[in-house]
This record gives C-alpha cells, structure tokens and sequence, in this order.
C-alpha cells in the first residue's frame, strides 16, 4: 500500500522529480508535505544515499495512512503513534519507515489473529485504505493494493525521473511498476528500491534518451533487457560468491541471501511524454493491458504476454535449452514445480546444485529441488520482453491496466478494459482529488489523527440486484472448483458494480465479486493463512494518459 515511489536519482544526467500523490484515505490535510514537491534540480548527492532517503521517506506517509485506516475499522490503539504524532524532523526516515511498516503489519497481524466478519463499510475501508494516486503533467495513475500474505508479497513503485540534456534541456520520463513476490517478499522489496533507477541510468548511460524515435528501437530494448539481466546478477551471483567463499559473517551473507532466496516477477512500464511512447518490460505473469478507443467502446490490447509454462514460446525456449529435459509439467504449467519460467531471484533454480545444498546446510536457505530435477541450471531468467506503442489522447484518450496475477486469476483482459470504462462513464480520473481536497490546490500527506471519524462511504449496504434472475445467476458463478478444492466465482460485467471514486479500488471489489455483496464480504473475511487458497495478493495500477495537469503544477510552484 504506498501511494508514490520516486527513482532513484543517478549521477549527473538523472535527477529524481516526485511528482504528487497521497494515499486515498478521506483524510484532508492543507499542508503540503516536503516530500511531494521537490525543490529545482540540484546537483545529485550518492545515488544510494539519496535513493534509500528517499524511497523511506515517502512509504512513511503512505504506511501511516494506511494503518490508521484500519485503526478505525478495528477500534486499535495505536498508542499515539503515527504520522500525526511526528513533527517534521523529529525521526529519521529509517526510524519512521519501519515504524509505520510495524504499525501495519501489527494491524495485518490482528486480522489473521482474530479474523473479523468483514462487513461493507469495513471492507471499503479496507480497500481504500491500500490506495493511493500518482501525477505527472500529462498522465495520472490509480493505483490499489490489497494483501492476502502476510506480510503481502506484492510491492510497487511509481516516479518520474528527469534526463538533462547536451543543451540542458530535461526529458521528463515516468515509470510505473509492479513487482509480485513469491516465497518471501524480499526480492520484491528490493526491486522496488532499485529496479526502476537501474533502468532509467541505463538508459543516460547508453544514450537512449538523446536516440530521434525509432519503432521498436533494439538499442533502447536491449538496454533495458541487460538492465534487468545485470539486477538479477546482483542479486543471485554475489550471493552464490559469498556462499561458496565460506565467509565467516554468517548473519551477513543470510541477510544477502534473502533477496536470491525468494522471487518476484517484475512488470515495469515507461512512459516518454514527448514521443507519447509506451514500454512495458514484463518478467513472469504480472500483466499489463492497453485500452484504446475503437470509435464506440474500448477494446483491450495486451501489452505483456504471461511467461507460464502454458506459453508455448516459452516451453519452445526452455526445451531448446534444456534438451531432454523434462522442466516444463504440460498440466500445471509449472517450471521444475515454479508457477513462472522467468523471475528474479529464486536461486534454487539457477544455482549449481551444490550451491543450493550448502545455502541449506550452513546457511538456513530453502530446501534444494531434487537432485533429478536440477541438471543443467539456470532454469530461470530475469531477461523481459518488451512491448511498445504510441500512446493516443484526444477524446478517448488509451490508459493501461497493470496487475499482478491476483487480479487475472478472477478477470479476463477484456473485462478488465469494460470495467474500466464503465468507471470512466461515470467518473474522471480527477474526480476524487477533488472530493477530498476541494481541488486540485494544495495535497496534503494524508494524514488523520487517530481519535478522527472516519471518511464518509457510499451508501452500498444493501445488495443491488434488481430482479431475481440476478440471484440466480449468483448461484450460477458461485461453484466449487473441484481441481482447486476450493469455492471459486466467475466474474463477468454483469456482476459489475460503479460506486467507488478510486479506479483501482472499483477493479479489485469487481474482482471479488462486485454487487454480489456476500460473496465480496466473504472473500475479504478470509485471512492468512487460509486467504492464499481464495485470493493472491492484488495490486493494480491504472493509468490515465492524455491528461493536462499543467495549472495543478503551477499552482504549486513548480
């Protein structure tokens, strides 16, 4: 649940420009937060200093926001802790992240603990709660998380970085990203903290940002592939150094293993505003989905395959590369027993057989795959595809859909984009801005006191069935999946539902069942470990192009 991630400011080239966001929590606020509008380009200090200020500083907000959300719920103390109880310069940013992540996860912790009966304003509260926005000039973004983990395995990140030319001019470039972790959230956390920086310094270093547009151009492709191959490198081959090198710095080399250990697909999109181009690079089964106008409807465009083994380009390049090998199990999909064939992290299925016996017998790390299996390692790679396409505005402007599977496990692509559009029928990316700050003047950091009331809610405590051919259609998609051993629900736009001012909090609640009210409170009032049979972690970004946000940056002095 963090509403705004920055990048990481690189060397002379790149300087990190937040743009602004808040969590979507009710909360008002009318004084700017120092950390939403930057000063004017200043000459960069440490990348790795700046980013790790950065990157904490603002999940402090978002993490506070979030946790005295569900303190309403629950009726929590949170013993005066909190973004309002810091003053400005009263922690550090290293006191204050872990201090709102603690303050979350207690929270998360309740919930499993006690496992509430989750009624409809608790689980709207509980929705909102994870939400958050992102602005830039020209685009803005929706974003949602909910958690079925615990911790929650998803993160994400979203910033702009500024490229300053020969001539001094500055390209402003905006990422939005999604990583889903599994077996741990630790590669995924460190994804989020230096994935997208990696990317846009690769891009200064090889000159991508100076290149005249090219269709498809395979230097800046290549780039960003060799960008990601070399963060996977990072991660997986120091940690195999260390582990083969018998360091005597035992708690050390577990803290580096964690982040080879565990996994994450990666799903990353950029965004150049002068071109109106559109990359997205996608590592595993995270998916992204263009809707573009066809003259009467939105129709959905994909901008990502799933790299599963029921990819059939992926089974085909696997094989070839493993001669002989049965990796790829034809009825589950699944890698050497891997839901993903491509992924950072998981060392297991890219270390030498003896590496991961000994990560396991001196180090604590995951139990080998069988010797049987692991033959002819690396199984797995970081290495993304990459999808582009000029982005159209006008009238109906495109805007992408990004998730990680635990949307796409209950919605089709194509319902993805309708339930989009028939948000948008309804509202404007910028309406709830404005319902929460009286316009676009100055954002706050959303932050609520504890003893507050809680935001106001839609009225949305009755089922909205009309007739009763819709409960009996509830009894129709409402099935026990007997492959699965587990209640399962189909999702269709006739299950859909338009009553909420965030985008990505309407996509989630229309993952979960929409209008039919029991079946949503159901599916939220699982928790761990149960929920993870019923629900992945979700996080959704849902990005709006073609917006003129221009006046809302003047206003703030920028």
């Amino acid at each position: 649940m963090l509403p705004l991630r920055v990048l990481r400011p690189c060397r002379s080239l790149l300087h990190s420009s937040t743009r602004f966001s808040r969590a979507y929590n009710g909360a008002t606020n009318t004084t700017p937060h120092p950390t939403y509008f930057q000063p004017p380009p200043q000459p960069p200090k440490s990348p790795w200093r700046i980013g790790i200020w950065s990157s904490l500083l603002l999940a402090t907000t978002s993490l506070g926001a979030g946790a005295y959300a569900h303190s309403w719920l629950y009726d929590l103390p949170l013993l005066g802790i909190g973004p309002g109880g810091l003053e400005e310069g009263e922690a550090l940013p290293l006191e204050a992240g872990t201090m709102q992540a603690a303050m979350v996860e207690a929270v998360r912790s309740f919930l499993a603990n006690n496992v509430p009966a989750m009624d409809l304003e608790r689980c709207q509260e509980a929705l909102e709660s994870g939400a958050g926005y992102t602005v830039t000039p020209t685009a803005l973004s929706h974003s949602s998380q909910l958690g079925s983990n615990l911790p929650c395995e998803d993160h994400w990140d979203s910033g702009t970085s500024d490229h300053f030319g020969s001539e001094g001019n500055a390209t402003n470039w905006c990422e939005w990203s999604i990583f889903d972790g599994h077996a741990g959230p630790r590669t995924a956390q460190a994804l989020t903290m230096s994935l997208a920086g990696m990317v846009m310094q690769g891009l200064a270093d090889d000159g991508c940002f100076d290149r005249p547009y090219s269709a498809n151009d395979p230097h800046t492709i290549d780039t960003i592939k060799q960008v990601f191959l070399q963060a996977d490198e990072d991660m997986v081959q120091h940690t195999m150094e260390q582990i083969r090198s018998g360091l005597p710095d035992r708690a050390g080399v577990v803290a580096s293993a964690a982040a080879a250990f565990s996994g994450s697909c990666a799903l990353l999109a950029l965004y150049d505003p002068v071109q109106h181009v559109l990359r997205v690079a996608n590592t595993g089964d995270s998916r992204a989905v263009l809707g573009r106008w066809d003259g009467t409807k939105y129709i959905a465009h994909a901008m990502s395959v799933d790299q599963t083994g029921f990819n059939e380009m992926e089974v085909a390049r696997i094989t070839e590369q493993h001669p002989g090998e049965d990796v790829v199990d034809p009825k589950t999909g699944r890698v050497h027993g891997l839901a993903v064939s491509r992924a950072f992290g998981d060392a297991r299925w890219k270390w030498p057989q003896e590496v991961s016996k000994r990560a396991f017998e001196m180090f604590w790390g995951p139990s080998p795959r069988p010797d049987s299996m692991i033959k002819t390692p690396p199984y797995l790679t970081a290495e993304p595809e990459v999808t582009e396409v000029v982005v159209q505005t006008g009238d109906h402007p495109d805007f992408l859909v990004m998730a990680s599977d635990g949307l796409w496990d209950n919605m089709s692509s194509d319902d993805a984009i309708s339930c989009v559009q028939m948000w948008l029928d309804k509202n404007k990316p910028t309406d709830f801005m404005e319902q929460q700050d009286g316009g676009l003047g100055a954002i706050g950091a959303g932050r609520q006191s504890p003893n507050s009331s809680p935001p106001s809610l839609p009225s949305i405590l009755a089922p909205v069935y009309t007739t009763a051919v819709d409960v009996a259609e509830e009894d129709e998609d409402v099935y026990f999946d007997e492959e699965e051993r587990c209640l399962r629900w189909r999702v269709s736009p006739k299950h859909f539902v338009v009553e909420d001012a965030h985008c990505g909090v309407h996509l989630i609640k229309n993952a979960l069942g929409g209008k039919r009210r029991d079946l949503f409170t159901g599916v939220m009032s699982v928790q761990p470990p149960l929920s993870r049979r019923v629900r992945d972690d979700i996080t959704v970004h849902v990005v709006f192009f073609g917006m003129d946000n221009s006046k809302t940056f003047e206003q703030q002095g920028r």
